[in-house]
């Protein structure tokens, strides 16, 4: 028994005929004839009862059309299976990514994603660029976005973009009456920073000791998006990402470009020795359309090159 004989039967029973049954599956009546009797003698079933030209299904063939049935919307639901992930229509995509991008940029990403392939379940797990860096190298993740590259890392990398930073205010800031900011502004202003220890902080520093200008460091917060939250309550001001700005801008908040800016970096980490996931290279597609549209309603980008 195989499944030409259980086409034959099948396409016979929803037919009600064998002449039918052979247009149905181009082929001639007495082939189907031949593979009803073979399928009858490899089961040991009566099927039909021939009464003249007509077949009548025994109750035999009924119980067998059931089985028939079961199996052949298995089938179906494989291939439509197949269809869905040609189409990238279905799967998993597993994403890591460090905070001010896990919690602004990448959720905007996957709501646009889902729309588009809604039977994709994505997962997104947010840690700091070096767990992010490990996630993608051992591949947990399917793709990683991170601020920076792990010298130990054997991961595939693009640079996503690299930005300079904005100046995040109270709307009843003295600043906010300014177009640009620069950092003797800054003179003995209440500044929230990121955590000692952070990369991005001790760039920020950099900037303000270059310029000889002491701010009030009386607040820190381990990501940039707790920074603009504490800017929204008029706890001071601080430099962000002027994505992450972008999600915290509002009535309480005010966002000027600052002079001359630190920049923001963002790698797009892929995991090593393996083709790229075509789930995964859908999502950096839309991601990056979102990305340059979120950060053309702050400030212009720099796009940075591929590196491997």
């Amino acid at each position: 028994m195989n499944l030409k004989h259980i086409e034959a039967f099948r396409a016979v029973m929803v037919s009600g005929s064998m002449t039918a049954a052979a247009k149905a599956l181009f082929t001639s009546q007495p082939n189907v004839s031949r593979l009803i009797s073979q399928l009858e003698r490899e089961t040991g079933l009566q099927l039909f009862q021939r009464s003249g030209v007509r077949l009548i299904p025994t109750s035999e063939g009924t119980a067998f059309f059931r089985e028939v049935e079961r199996a052949f919307v298995g089938l179906q639901g494989l291939a439509n299976a197949a269809a869905q992930i040609r189409n990238l229509g279905s799967g998993r995509l597993r994403i890591a990514a460090m905070p001010s991008a896990g919690m602004t940029l990448v959720p905007h990403a996957i709501k646009r994603f889902v729309e588009l392939f809604p039977e994709v379940t994505v997962s997104l797990h947010v840690n700091t660029s070096g767990t992010v860096n490990h996630w993608t190298a051992s591949q947990f993740c399917d793709l990683g976005v991170a601020v920076y590259v792990s010298e130990a890392s054997d991961c595939e990398v693009e640079q996503l973009s690299t930005v300079a930073a904005v100046c995040v205010m109270p709307a009843t800031h003295r600043l906010a009456a300014k177009r640009v900011v620069r950092p003797e502004d800054l003179e003995g202003e209440s500044f929230i920073s990121l955590c000692h220890g952070d990369g991005t902080r001790a760039v920020m520093d950099e900037v303000f000791q270059r310029a000889g200008v002491k701010r009030v460091l009386a607040i820190e917060a381990q990501y940039t998006a707790m920074c603009c939250e504490m800017v929204r309550h008029g706890m001071g001001v601080t430099l962000a990402h002027p994505i992450v700005a972008r999600d915290y801008r509002g009535p309480g908040i005010e966002i000027r470009p600052f002079v001359p800016a630190p920049r923001f970096p963002m790698y797009l980490l892929f995991p090593p020795h393996r083709p790229r996931e075509r789930l995964a290279m859908a999502f950096v597609d839309v991601l990056r359309g979102l990305h340059d549209e979120l950060l053309a309603d702050v400030v212009p980008p720099v796009r940075g090159r591929s590196r491997a």
